[in-house]
């Protein structure tokens, strides 16, 4: 062993190897506290100590402040049970071993590690500085005593509702003014703009008589009935403005307002401000309020003697009950915020006082008195969970349930003698309402966590104000690594990659241990860099841990090659957007970037950004990139392991989200083009089903789930309260499936009521509402690009209101893009009447808040193959005369037209070049007077009626490129429609037709054959047959497949080629490209019956609530 660089030996008598199970019961172990384990010379305070191989220290004592410990391999040290020990050093470096309680044995005492340091001090090899660090050949276990990391509430929390609220003095503001900063703002870097007021007396708004309340800097009382609890008077009681002489006065009067108070009431003291002991002489004053608070003048008994600079301060009484006494000061602590509260109960009321002094916006300080009933303020908490590991001043927090995450409050456990083993009162005085209800299989109880544990690992202040914690990495080659039950905080380093509160760093395989690698039931909180990070590491556990006010991604995959972890039961909350990498900009609670990987029980309760992201980079990214891990594009081809059971609510963003692709430089590119395969490497292998099963997402602002990628199933899923429940996208040529879940509009779980505007002009909802978002139509399932098939599933609680519009299925907004036309649905229920109670359908247009008219506008589109929604094989259209027949029924409160006809798509697309019509008008030939326009942005779409009593005619808006091509989508050989083209009447007019036979390699052309007449082309039953009209200028043919849809069939394009068509013109002016005044009356067909009017016919509720195994249900039990 050795300290500052010299060497001390150890005579040890080698006997029983150390005991399996409670390591710190080994006979082979020298007591730190024993002089003669150091030769008489323990190590003293600055000490680099260096534990050699063979030495075993057991920690017994707290050691004076350390520069570091290194642990040699071969070196053990082993932390006593049962102690309370605090140890504060730079460092702890292992490569031997170090071992906190065990798996067997828990640790039961007190251990508190802080470590220290500020930035550029020093820097060890690997690990930087300000750490603990395991190097190969380590074993670091640390096992604190189990307590239930987290659990759910089983009934609601209601806001407490004030008697009495006063901040300052200003007794006629009761309850008017209850904004408090939050005490953990880890991104404040704010320079106080009121900095040099506490020494400009000259100028101090507090001379003693202003009583606004604002400015003043006193100790204020508020004096309280017991019986009902009013605030019967709140003032200034002592101040230090004025001089010096006339303080006695002061403190005299002070003597007598106390006095006078009667027996029994309740009376608060709270410090406002600074208080200026510097300028008087405080002696009488601490006398006089030690004598009144205590009953003697003993000279110790009064905290406020102690008080500093920035210091809070209170106390709480029942006058003429000395010992009913409460006072907390608090004095350089090294928080930015410090808030002494206290609180008296009496008669089943709640008085309290505070103190809140922050040190640097000294302009913010306040004082506050308050009363409440103490059942509401002081509420039992009824949870899922035994929670009887937790104890009486245990802290705690509950999270938010609504749109905004800060709505979480922290709380401390109090005593209840009444309470069962799954109750636990919490002094916690709720600002909001949380939700503790599974509303229609929707599990929105709010999650409760326990913030503290036995062993704390905690990062010391930096200078400078550096966002610079503490950091624990493990490294390749370590024996054993088991954190268990441990608390986290101040933890992460902004000023440098690769410095985490938990962070396996390029480990390679880590299950393949005699132990599992694992991080478990861990709190982690006020993060300068994330919680916990895998990087370059595969196969670790992370279970059970509580991630709450980190900057940056929470749980973090780092390079995209992090394979077989396992993220089990993790609860994480207020991720906070962080510049370590680009990404962090939009910081995500589950941060996933490598598919395989198992995601099962985890709950993402609200983050700047995204609650789960899964986002793959095509090659894992940085020191991963050329090891091998993953082969290029392997991640976009790989299904993901497992996600089952996840819970995300009350993120800026998604709940879930799945796309982008993750590029090498870290920033984020688009569609992530996921397919996943059989075989990842084989593109033959086949289709690979990716199963996402009882995903419960609530309150997520921008919309509860995004899935991008092909050949997805969602199942027994829950969705609600939120301005969009699931999106599905495609950007691979795979379908998509959803069944057995439950959509909810809005829920009883109203949150607290949204106000917004400014100046004189506010608007207040009925309920809260996400503020991006607040006047936007709710959509529970949005059809995209499809094909995307909805069955067995549940839609409930979408009823307009005031202020929006709402549908249980819906089609993407703003789309500039396709959608398929085969998507379907069936065996749907609906739990209202519509339209009286809500809508089965709603999709707006450039009318409707949030909503256009882009090409993809007019083409959402479902097929209702069972009736479940209007009728049997109708097909939901957009209710424009473009679309409609005689067998369509408008539904005004829809915006769409269902209609008992079979619909497909063209797509047209030709080269953009400079000169070239840049969209295009698309003719029913029986309703020439109503086309509708397109453009080439993402190829032209338009909805067709198929069966070959429709026809169509396209016209390009400007000069003809030389070539046009036409593709259909849901076309079949007897499901067909006649297209014409407007082509120059002295051009060449050649058309090719793609080759659709099954085995067929794709790719293949058929030269076409040209017809002589329009009769014939209608008549014909070639896939290849044109004809072309050289007088009118328009060429004509068919879109038709070869067979029919058969029941495997579930793409847009059978035997995935679509029918198409590419018209090449050759020579002739190209200008002439508007056939229109030819073509009609020509070939003008006679006009079918529109529908007259809307059709409102009631639609009745099939079922008021879901079937039992539909949606995900409880997520915990």
């Amino acid at each position: 062993m050795a300290k500052k660089g010299w060497v001390l030996v150890i005579y040890c008598v080698f006997g029983l190897v150390a005991s399996q199970n409670c390591p710190d019961q080994s006979p082979q172990l020298s007591k730190w506290s024993d002089d003669a384990t150091w030769n008489g010379q323990p190590p003293q305070e600055g000490d680099a100590l260096v534990i050699e191989s063979g030495d075993s220290i057991i920690l017994d004592t707290s050691p004076p402040r350390l520069d570091s410990i290194t642990i040699k391999s071969g070196g053990k040290l082993v932390v006593a049970d049962g102690k309370d020990i605090s140890l504060t050093v730079k460092y702890i470096l292992i490569s031997g071993e170090m071992h906190v309680g065990s798996e067997d044995c828990p640790f039961t005492g007190k251990l508190h590690i802080t470590l220290e340091g500020n930035l550029g001090e020093y820097t060890v090899a690997g690990f930087g500085e300000k750490f603990i660090g395991l190097a190969s050949g380590g074993v670091l276990e640390v096992h604190g005593e189990y307590r239930l990391p987290w659990t759910k509430l089983t009934r609601n929390v209601n806001k407490v509702d004030y008697i009495s609220n006063i901040k300052n003095i200003e007794i006629s503001q009761n309850n008017q003014d209850n904004s408090d900063l939050e005490n953990n703002d880890l991104n404040d870097d704010t320079v106080d703009d009121d900095e040099n007021d506490d020494d400009d007396d000259e100028n101090d708004d507090d001379d003693g008589n202003n009583d606004n309340g604002k400015n003043i800097r006193a100790l204020v009382i508020y004096v309280f009935n017991e019986v009902t609890g009013v605030l019967e008077s709140a003032a200034k009681l002592v101040h230090t403005s004025g001089k010096a002489k006339d303080f006695p006065d002061v403190v005299a009067n002070a003597k007598q307002v106390l006095d006078d108070i009667p027996s029994g009431k309740i009376i608060g003291l709270a410090l406002k401000r600074r208080f200026r002991v510097e300028r008087v002489d405080p002696s009488g004053l601490f006398d006089m309020l030690e004598e009144w608070a205590y009953g003697t003048v003993d000279n110790t008994s009064l905290k406020f003697r102690d008080y500093k600079f920035h210091g809070a301060w209170s106390l709480i009484k029942k006058q003429g009950d000395n010992p009913s006494t409460q006072e907390l000061l608090l004095n350089d602590d090294g928080k930015m915020v410090r808030i002494a509260e206290l609180y008296h109960e009496e008669n089943g009321i709640k008085f309290g006082v505070r103190s809140w002094v922050h040190t640097i916006r000294r302009g913010q300080c306040y004082s506050r008195g308050k009363s409440s009933l103490a059942e509401n303020s002081i509420p039992v908490l009824h949870l899922v969970d035994d929670a009887q590991t937790w104890r009486t001043g245990d802290k705690v927090v509950v999270l938010s349930t609504d749109f905004d995450w800060k709505q979480r409050e922290f709380g401390t456990i109090v005593d209840c003698p009444s309470c069962t083993s799954k109750q636990v009162r919490v002094n916690i005085e709720p600002q909001f309402m949380h939700f503790g209800e599974i509303y229609k299989n929707v599990d929105m109880r709010g999650e409760v966590a326990l913030m503290n544990r036995n062993i704390v690992i905690e990062g010391g202040a930096a200078a400078g104000k550096k966002q610079m914690g503490g950091h624990v990495k493990f490294r390749e080659g370590f024996k054993t690594v088991q954190v268990k039950n441990v608390e986290l905080k101040n933890m992460g380093q902004q000023t440098s990659l690769g410095n985490y509160p938990l962070h396996f760093h390029m480990c390679g395989d880590v299950d393949d241990r005699s132990k599992p690698s694992l991080l478990s039931g861990n709190s982690i909180h006020d993060s300068f860099a994330r919680c916990i990070t895998l990087h370059g590491s595969h196969g670790a556990l992370v279970k059970n841990n509580f991630c709450l006010n980190n900057i940056g991604h929470g749980y973090f995959l780092e390079d995209g090659g992090e394979k077989r972890n396992v993220l089990e039961g993790n609860l994480g909350a207020g991720q906070r957007k962080g510049k370590l990498i680009k990404s962090d900009k939009l910081p995500t609670t589950f941060w996933i970037t490598n598919p395989q990987t198992f995601v099962r029980n985890n709950v993402a309760a609200g983050s700047e950004g995204h609650g789960f992201w899964f986002v793959y980079p095509n090659k894992p990214l940085g020191l991963s990139k050329d090891l091998n891990f993953m082969d290029k594009f392997e991640a976009m081809h790989t299904a993901i392991f497992e996600f089952d059971n996840n819970v995300a609510h009350s993120n800026v963003m998604s709940g879930l989200f799945i796309d982008n692709i993750l590029n090498t430089d870290g920033s984020l590119g688009t569609t992530n083009k996921y397919e996943p395969w059989v075989d990842p490497k084989d593109s033959k292998s086949g289709a690979k089903m990716v199963t996402i099963s009882k995903l419960t997402a609530y309150k997520n602002m921008k919309q509860n789930a995004w899935i991008n990628g092909g050949y997805i199933k969602v199942t027994q899923s829950s969705f609600s309260d939120s301005v969009i429940g699931l999106t599905f996208k495609r950007s691979s040529p795979q379908e998509q499936y959803i069944e057995d879940s439950v959509f909810v509009g809005d829920s009883p779980n109203i949150g607290t009521p949204t106000v917004i505007g400014s100046g004189n002009s506010f608007k207040t909802y009925p309920r809260s509402v996400p503020l991006e978002f607040a006047d936007q139509p709710r959509q529970g399932f949005v059809f995209y690009h499809g094909p995307v098939y909805v069955s067995d599933t549940w839609f409930g609680d979408f009823a307009d209101t005031d202020n929006y519009k709402s549908g249980a299925l819906g089609f993407q907004r703003d789309n500039d893009g396709h959608s398929s036309p085969i998507s379907a649905v069936d065996g749907l229920k609906f739990g209202f009447a519509d339209p009286s109670e809500g809508n089965r359908v709603f999709d707006g247009n450039a009318t409707d808040n949030g909503f256009s008219g882009l090409d993809g506008d007019l083409i959402g589109t479902f097929r209702d193959a069972d009736g479940s929604v209007y009728s049997a094989n109708a097909q939901i259209v957009k209710d424009l005369p473009f679309h409609m027949t005689p067998n369509c029924s408008q539904r005004s409160n829809w915006k769409m037209m269902p209609c008992v006809d079979t619909f497909g798509q063209v797509r047209l697309s030709w080269s953009a070049k400079k000169d070239v019509a840049k969209d295009v008008s698309i003719y029913r030939d029986d309703l020439p007077d109503n086309p509708i326009q397109s453009d080439a942005k993402k190829q032209a779409p338009f909805m067709a009626i198929l069966g070959g009593q429709y026809s169509y005619l396209a016209k390009l808006n400007g000069k003809l490129p030389t070539s046009v091509k036409f593709s259909g989508l849901g076309f079949t050989k007897t499901k067909t429609a006649r297209v014409g083209l407007c082509v120059p009447r002295d051009s060449t007019i050649r058309v090719k037709f793609l080759g659709l036979a099954a085995g067929g390699k794709w790719g293949q052309w058929k030269k076409g054959k040209a017809l002589t007449s329009i009769e014939d082309l209608n008549s014909s039953t070639n896939p290849t047959d044109y004809f072309v009209d050289s007088d009118a200028g328009i060429v004509f043919f068919k879109l038709m497949h070869l067979r029919e849809y058969g029941d495997s069939d579930v793409i847009d394009c059978l035997d995935r080629k679509c029918p198409t068509a590419v018209v090449t013109m050759i020579g002739g002016d190209l200008t002439d490209s508007d056939c229109t005044s030819r073509a009609y009356p020509k070939y003008k067909r006679d006009p079918s019956d529109a529908p007259a009017g809307s059709e409102v016919t009631s639609l009745p509720a099939d079922d008021l609530f879901p079937p039992a195994n539909w949606g995900a249900g409880s997520t915990r039990s």
